[in-house]
């Protein structure tokens, strides 16, 4: 006999299925950030000339062919990025699996089966009989259980894939700016080569001066030692930066998932690249455009999520079971005229009585909340603060490049004179050490400037966030 379903009990059902939904818009919402976090503007200089935001291949800025190559070759090998690319594939799954949680688990089965029997009244005679076929069944049910918390899991689960969305962001940027930094640095080492080299010429120069005037009796012999040991340092010096050119290349080689041996970068200046320039838009939308922000963001949704579970465990757990089931000898009468069952079972269980267990849940979530807040607001004014101080830092690392650039060529100046009057026994040896000195200082601080700069610029481009956006809520 087929059960009649009662429009109340009907009603019943429906309504049931509809608590989670109506539900959902009672999930609470995050606490907004003060207004006064987020300034209106920028105090820091900033250039109208340049391009509002970094693009996403914020290095072609540099206008250097072998650092795109690099980058692209780091994006495409990358170990590190592989594996953030695989989990969050994984957490893509994660996020449907939640999804379909949010809709009954559904169980569809058809079987059959039949019985054969054997007696043995005898070693040498035997009955077996063979029944008839049991009949086809087709089973087919569903189960919706936690009604209530469905909505708030599926919150979290979102918080925590746009999470892992940030996270995969900022670990590119994170990674992109390394490759970037640390190419730069391989390229100041070799420019400290070269600038190490021509410092042991003009040392063995002023030596070749000194042995020749304590030949000549003109001078004592602790100038021409004295000399000797800035030669020895100087090429010490030399070996020191050519074990650090290696040691660049090995960390670039590591960058691009691959060994040190047979690796090689052809440019071998810094000075050809130039230096770019970007300005920052409106303070607001670096919200969106820092994944690290966007992280922090995303933890506190999930943690706020996560309150809303914790309340409803006060709430009784709401379940919904349908079950129903036809049989028939043949599958053409399963079909026709099958005998059939339903069975439907809502359940609402509360728990009375746990020592104080779900209110001690909910105070350890309403803290955790509270300090996710707090982090969230420490990453933003730290954001804001930073590019404040880049933007004016980058104005300063300009003017002292071209300070040190000037100093260089008055020390280079000053050294040729030095070196004609010492010859010429005109100046006395400490003069012409200090100028020998001073030289070796203005070109170091020069290169070390122009890498201050290079690195100012990928510290804004990584700041306000290298290009990367927030995907659009789904």
């Amino acid at each position: 006999m087929n059960p009649v379903l009662n429009p109340k009990t009907v009603a019943k059902v429906g309504l049931l299925i509809a608590v989670p939904f109506l539900l959902n818009g009672c999930v609470g919402t995050v606490p907004p950030l003060p207004a006064a976090d987020i300034p209106a503007g920028w105090e820091a200089p900033v250039n109208a000339q340049a391009p509002m935001w970094p693009k996403s291949d914020w290095w072609n800025n540099f206008s250097d062919p072998e650092l795109s190559s690099l980058i692209s070759n780091v994006q495409e090998r990358n170990l590190d990025l592989a594996n953030v690319k695989r989990n969050l594939d994984s957490a893509q799954i994660s996020l449907r699996e939640a999804g379909y949680n949010l809709l009954p688990t559904p169980l569809v089965t058809i079987g059959t089966g039949a019985v054969t029997s054997e007696v043995r009244n005898s070693p040498l005679l035997g009955d077996k009989s063979t029944g008839p076929n049991q009949p086809l069944t087709l089973n087919a049910g569903f189960t919706y259980s936690d009604i209530l918390s469905k909505p708030a899991n599926y919150n979290k689960a979102q918080a925590d894939y746009a999470g892992r969305v940030a996270q995969a962001g900022n670990l590119a940027l994170t990674t992109l700016g390394t490759a970037a930094s640390t190419y730069f640095q391989l390229l100041l080492t070799r420019d400290k080569v070269v600038a190490a080299q021509q410092n042991l010429a003009n040392a063995e120069a002023i030596g070749a001066i000194a042995k020749a005037r304590v030949d000549a009796g003109v001078a004592v012999q602790i100038e021409a030692l004295q000399q000797q040991i800035t030669i020895e340092n100087a090429r010490n010096s030399l070996r020191s930066l050519q074990q650090n050119d290696l040691s660049a290349r090995a960390a670039l080689a590591l960058l691009q998932g691959r060994s040190v041996q047979g690796y090689n970068v052809n440019t071998h200046s810094l000075l050809d690249i130039k230096v770019p320039t970007v300005q920052p838009g409106i303070p607001s939308e670096l919200l969106r455009r820092r994944p690290d922000l966007v992280l922090a963001e995303a933890t506190l949704k999930s943690s706020n999520a996560n309150l809303t579970i914790v309340r409803n465990s006060l709430f009784p757990q709401i379940s919904l079971t349908a079950a129903g089931s036809a049989s028939s000898t043949s599958l053409s009468t399963l079909v026709s005229s099958p005998t059939s069952s339903l069975t439907i079972t809502a359940s609402l269980v509360e728990t009375l009585l746990d020592n104080g267990q779900r209110f001690r849940n909910i105070d350890q979530a309403k803290i955790t909340l509270e300090n996710n807040l707090g982090s969230y607001r420490k990453s933003v004014l730290g954001a804001f603060n930073d590019i404040e101080v880049l933007l004016s830092n980058i104005q300063l690392l300009e003017s002292q490049n071209n300070t040190a650039f000037n100093n260089l060529s008055a020390a280079e100046e000053s050294f040729r004179e030095a070196q004609a009057r010492y010859s010429e026994g005109v100046t006395d040896y400490q003069t012409m050490l200090q100028s020998q000195n001073t030289l070796f200082t203005a070109r170091n601080s020069w290169l070390d400037s122009k890498l201050l700069q290079l690195n100012a610029s990928v510290g804004l481009f990584q700041a306000l966030g290298g290009g990367w956006e927030a995907p659009a809520a789904q």
